[in-house]
């Protein structure tokens, strides 16, 4: 069904259609999109008559940035480059004993890309991204005071399309519709080494859709 989407996307994007003018030949593109959440937990209580607590805490930030230029109408290339870290921290407490552990994972992504954009107003556009991902992993775990690090890498395709919404001549919100993206590629990570098809695909609704402020700069 997702192929069919996506074909169908594709085909309606190459069809002749007037191009606005922040889509032609020469626009340089900027684009930013930063992701933060966290959470704390905390619980007490007894457990076979000794007293116990715990507290959980976790933060995540993903900055994000693009650049790209339009090397004909309607079709931009560009490299995108973004960070990814996930941090977590967790304390116990059991009948005097305290025991700590944290951990930092920290992902460096470079991603050149081509975009072809289909206007469908003067204010709206579809889009479809095709990109390569590359990044580099980075772990690091501490248990009460000893630290494990390892590194990994990953390399994949994705093909997203996406929408475009101009607020100004020069100033557009994007979102990449990730449900329906497919992709494929390769993890190399310290315990697990392994090829993925579709894995772009998410459960998570704040993953389907990821707002992203761009600026299309022309010369006057």
């Amino acid at each position: 069904m997702k192929k069919t989407l996506l074909i169908g996307l594709t085909a309606f994007i190459g069809v002749a259609m007037p191009v606005k003018a922040q889509l032609q030949k020469g626009t340089k593109y900027v684009a930013a999109t930063i992701n933060f959440n966290g959470s704390h937990q905390a619980s007490d209580g007894l457990s076979n008559s000794a007293n116990y607590d715990t507290k959980y805490s976790t933060f995540n930030l993903n900055p994000s940035f693009q650049f790209g230029k339009f090397v004909s109408e309607n079709r931009m290339i560009g490299i995108g480059i973004g960070t990814s870290m996930a941090f977590s921290k967790s304390k116990s407490s059991y009948s005097g004993q305290d025991h700590l552990s944290k951990s930092g994972n920290i992902a460096y992504n470079l991603s050149p890309y081509v975009r072809h954009y289909k206007l469908l107003s003067p204010k709206w556009a579809i889009f479809l991204n095709s990109s390569v991902n590359l990044a580099y992993l980075h772990f690091k775990n501490t248990s009460n005071g000893e630290a494990k690090k390892n590194d990994g890498y990953s390399a994949g395709l994705y093909v997203t399309p996406g929408i475009s919404y101009w607020i100004t001549p020069r100033f557009a919100l994007q979102t990449d519709l990730n449900f329906l993206s497919l992709s494929a590629g390769y993890n190399h990570l310290p315990t697990t080494k392994n090829f993925y098809f579709n894995s772009a695909v998410t459960t998570g609704l704040t993953n389907y859709f990821s707002v992203r402020a761009s600026w299309y700069l022309q010369k006057n």
